[in-house]
């Protein structure tokens, strides 16, 4: 197989992934709208805003990739005809260049998820518990999509070494 095909399979990946974040986006402020309308308690009512936030920003990640990926994979192809070992190096660079997203993302839940145990231990508050479980969906769904995205990067620069040596 060509290298370039472990491009292509990369890009499609990502694409998948967008769409299933897009739909986890869309799900979620649906989820949120329906709380607002139909919740009956403090609690119900106060998870709007936290899931409107986090169904907002992952529509917007999503929606993010879906339009960039394409357009890559166009670019990629050409680079990679023009010359095939600098588009190589330069995917090596960019691999490595977003792999402390990865860790962002685990330092990031690991933030979230204790906070909310303390907003839930400490306060009755329904608008900090509501923001709390927002805090813990956000970071779950972020590990999510991250856990599969960095299995997909791992195999991809196994490739790309492979390539270089």
């Amino acid at each position: 197989m060509e290298f370039i095909q472990n491009t292509i399979n990369w890009i499609k990946g990502e694409l998948l992934e967008a769409s299933l974040i897009i739909a986890f986006g869309v799900i979620t402020i649906i989820a949120a709208f329906l709380f607002w309308k139909i919740g009956t308690t403090p609690n119900a009512k106060a998870l709007f805003l936290p899931l409107l936030v986090s169904g907002l920003i992952y529509t917007t990640i999503g929606m993010g990739m879906r339009i960039t990926n394409p357009k890559r994979m166009v670019e990629f192809l050409q680079k990679y005809r023009e010359n095939r070992v600098a588009f190589i190096q330069a995917e090596k660079k960019r691999v490595d260049d977003f792999q402390y997203g990865y860790t962002i993302s685990k330092i990031v839940a690991s933030i979230f998820l204790p906070a909310t145990l303390l907003i839930f231990w400490f306060t009755k508050n329904p608008t900090l518990q509501g923001i709390g479980i927002g805090l813990t969906y956000f970071a779950l769904a972020g590990l999510v999509v991250d856990y599969f995205s960095q299995e997909r990067a791992d195999l991809y620069y196994a490739a790309i070494l492979k390539a270089l040596s």
